[in-house]
């Protein structure tokens, strides 16, 4: 039976959609800090230097771009692996329909239990997808730091200091 969703159901859906698209920033990000450290790392492997200016406007520059466009960058400076790239290419079209296409394509598709469930289903798939992949990138980059020398007791020492600044509890 077809049927407007309830208010409990309609808030829901919203809750799903905002938190694969948090998700997906959250992938976004990992990409996007990556992507910068090799970045700068190679500038300073060529002789060049950064400042610390310098490698946030470039972050603030990376931060810009769309999935499609971080996608290519990562695969081109080998942080994500020709081995993955399919997996990432198809996540890519799942974040376009999410983000551009849903509402158009499956808008109708929320008035019938059976095939809400499955639009539900769809959005829970790709919140899970990012988190997946965002795991797999930050083990990555884990890997890539540590061989680099960095210390990543002092990484989570940083980490933990920042937190409880923004929590307000050191300074």
């Amino acid at each position: 039976m077809r049927r407007q969703m309830t208010a409990g159901e309609l808030e829901d859906f919203y809750r799903r959609i905002g938190a694969a698209i948090w998700r997906l920033q959250y992938l976004e990000d990992i990409l996007v800090n990556f992507l910068t450290l090799k970045l700068v790392h190679e500038r300073r492997c060529a002789g060049g230097t950064v400042a610390m200016a310098e490698a946030q406007a470039q972050l603030a520059e990376k931060r810009k771009l769309t999935l499609g466009p971080l996608i290519e960058s990562c695969v081109s400076k080998k942080i994500i692996s020709r081995e993955r790239v399919q997996r990432f290419e198809a996540f890519k079209a799942e974040r376009h329909w999410l983000v551009h296409r849903s509402m158009i394509e499956n808008g109708d598709d929320l008035y019938l239990a059976s095939t809400r469930d499955t639009v539900f289903a769809r959005i829970a798939a790709i919140q899970e997808e990012a988190r997946a992949l965002g795991h797999l990138l930050f083990q990555d980059l884990q890997a890539w730091i540590t061989k680099h020398g960095v210390s990543m007791d002092r990484v989570i020492r940083d980490a933990d200091h920042e937190m409880r600044v923004l929590e307000g509890l050191d300074e």
